[in-house]
């Protein structure tokens, strides 16, 4: 009898693993990363396959376990080497250099590239660590500063309105029947406000935003107006107390706008770019409030979470989004932004060369145009993610982290600039093609054996030099007698294996707004498309249309304008994003 029992638990073990594997599986699938932990970490003993090995690390990085994430991927990598997406080594060295091991983080993903024969990308990481190097040599930048009003629960996103702090938090309404959000087993979001005065005193003295902005979803980071009569806030796909979800049954984030009606938040209307299809969130306007700044994963961007902008043209009407370009956005995650006073952008980005996880950038505007962004620097950025900043003066403002010397989760910051940022390099890589010298009069640079007559400089980009090139009215196919100007392109693209080129195109003002971005897109598509069939790699051009957003000739209205002066918006650009 006792034999029999034995083999009948002995063949149950089996069944039992693949019944948990199932269970973390499905929990992972729905983003409940903290209850998928503890199964897949019991299949463990009899299962080491990638797939359960990919996802233990992923539930233990999207939950900011960062030791344990690193242990993961350290083994997931060691075991899969080149079969592995690259994903990986870039999470694992995301996650070294959270737990402090920054030169392992970077041996990682160099013998990443050594093994695959990628001399662009050791080049690229070399110059990165070179440029954090300089960044770190600057020493702490700031004074920084814990809130007493943080918990071990979730406080971010602050911004200092009038007499209140306004921030998000997990929720801290007190009823057992509050539904948790199972990616973290804490509460749901929703949207605070804590007197000023009380700001060194704890969360007691916070409360929630009088009206209809909290709910039982999500509700954080938010923008209101200088007349404090409307918001603009993030939700997810929540209104009048129906959720919708995608076909992944996933709840993604929109915008929504609120107006202060009888001293209360009211009249809550969803803004008309979101999507149920992908996420829309972090709202953030200029100083002069005429235009909208957000993140999104919507199609067409660079990849992950870019930054776009709409202009706010009335009331309840808005132009189509402009995706900020490659300036500023990356193949991962830009998010948070903030417009200070002069319109500088701030954002959060694990893209751009950072310390670990989520770093805040800068990217001042320059004549019209973002210039490429630096890392803020230490210590408002760590090996943990750090993002959601936010001025009250010119030095003075508020940043969130979930680095683990805070009270738990996210936290919030108070900060006050003492240094200024300034980096210096032996090579200066704060700019795209830095060896190429200023432009002449003509916007040329002068030509000898290091340099080409076909590349210039001109408001901090690099341009592929073209005869203009021009679209028809309304038309979007490359002209015949234009088509040979695209020669130069593909000779310098030839000349330079490894370039990579954004195809920019635009419009005139005619024609609605969200028109002329879908047209321009086309025209930019219909010029990639050619320099493909001419040889050209596909994945050394990006097509970016930019509708009227960047005329070269003023027209305030359409008659203001000559038909010349049309033709001449209607124009295709060639940036270089990379080249050596």
């Amino acid at each position: 009898m006792k034999k029999l029992l034995f083999i009948i638990l002995i063949g149950s073990q089996p069944v039992f693993a693949q019944q948990e594997l199932e269970r973390a599986n499905t929990y992972f699938e729905r983003a409940f990363y903290s209850d998928a932990i503890p199964l897949y970490e019991q299949v463990l003993s009899t299962n080491k396959s990638q797939h359960v090995l990919q996802n233990l690390a992923d539930a233990y990085y999207r939950t900011y376990d960062m030791h344990s994430a690193a242990r993961w991927y350290k083994t997931l990598t060691s075991r899969t080497g080149k079969t592995v997406d690259p994903e990986y080594f870039f999470k694992l060295n995301q996650s070294l250099k959270a737990t402090g091991k920054y030169e392992e983080a970077e041996n990682a993903l160099q013998k990443y590239y050594q093994n695959l024969g990628d001399s662009v990308s050791i080049d690229k990481a070399r110059k990165d660590n070179q440029y954090l190097n300089a960044v770190n040599a600057i020493g702490d930048r700031f004074i920084i500063q814990n809130l007493p009003l943080n918990t071990p629960g979730s406080e971010f996103a602050a911004i200092q309105i009038d007499s209140n702090l306004i921030y998000t938090a997990a929720s801290k309404r007190n009823t057992s029947l509050k539904k948790r959000y199972r990616w973290n087993n804490q509460n749901y979001l929703d949207i605070y406000a804590h007197p000023i005065v009380k700001i060194n005193q704890h969360d007691a003295f916070s409360k929630s935003l009088p009206g209809k902005i909290n709910t039982k979803m999500h509700e954080g980071t938010y923008a209101i107006t200088k007349d404090r009569k409307t918001i603009y806030f993030t939700r997810n796909n929540y209104l009048r107390g129906r959720k919708k979800t995608d076909e992944k049954k996933v709840s993604n984030l929109k915008i929504y706008k609120a107006e202060w009606i009888d001293n209360r938040w009211d009249n809550i209307t969803e803004l008309p770019f979101n999507s149920d299809k992908y996420s829309t969130e972090h709202p953030a306007l200029t100083e002069d409030e005429t235009k909208l700044y957000f993140a999104s994963d919507r199609p067409g961007g660079f990849g992950s979470f870019d930054l776009y902008s709409v202009n706010i043209l009335s009331k309840d009407t808005y132009s189509s989004p402009v995706n900020l370009g490659a300036s500023i956005n990356t193949p991962r995650k830009e998010q948070f932004p903030f417009l200070d006073e002069q319109n500088n952008l701030y954002f959060a980005s694990n893209g751009h060369p950072g310390f670990g996880l989520l770093d805040i950038f800068i990217s001042k505007l320059e004549f019209g145009d973002y210039k490429k962004p630096d890392n803020l620097g230490l210590p408002v950025n760590s090996g943990y993610d750090d993002f959601a900043i936010s001025f009250h003066s010119s030095k003075e403002g508020y940043f969130s982290s979930n680095r683990p010397t805070g009270k738990g989760s996210d936290d919030i910051y108070s900060f006050r600039e003492t240094k200024p940022l300034v980096i210096k390099t032996e090579e200066e890589t704060t700019q795209l093609a830095s060896n190429i010298p200023d432009k002449t009069d003509e916007g040329t640079a002068p030509s000898n054996e290091k340099e080409d007559e076909a590349i210039v400089r001109k408001d901090d980009k690099t341009f592929i030099k073209t005869e203009q090139i021009h679209f028809d009215y309304n038309l979007w196919y490359l002209r015949k007698d234009v088509r040979n100007r695209l020669d130069i392109v593909i000779r310098t693209m030839n000349k330079y294996p490894i370039m990579k080129v954004e195809v920019g195109t635009h419009t005139d003002n005619r024609g609605n707004d969200r028109y002329n971005l879908e047209l321009s897109q086309k025209r930019a598509d219909s010029v990639k498309e050619f320099l493909v069939e001419n040889g050209i790699s596909e994945d050394r051009v990006i097509a970016v249309g930019y509708g009227e957003s960047k005329p070269l000739v003023q027209c305030p209205a359409e008659n203001d304008c000559t038909e010349q002066d049309h033709e001449q918006n209607r124009r295709c650009e060639f940036i270089i994003l990379e080249w050596k």
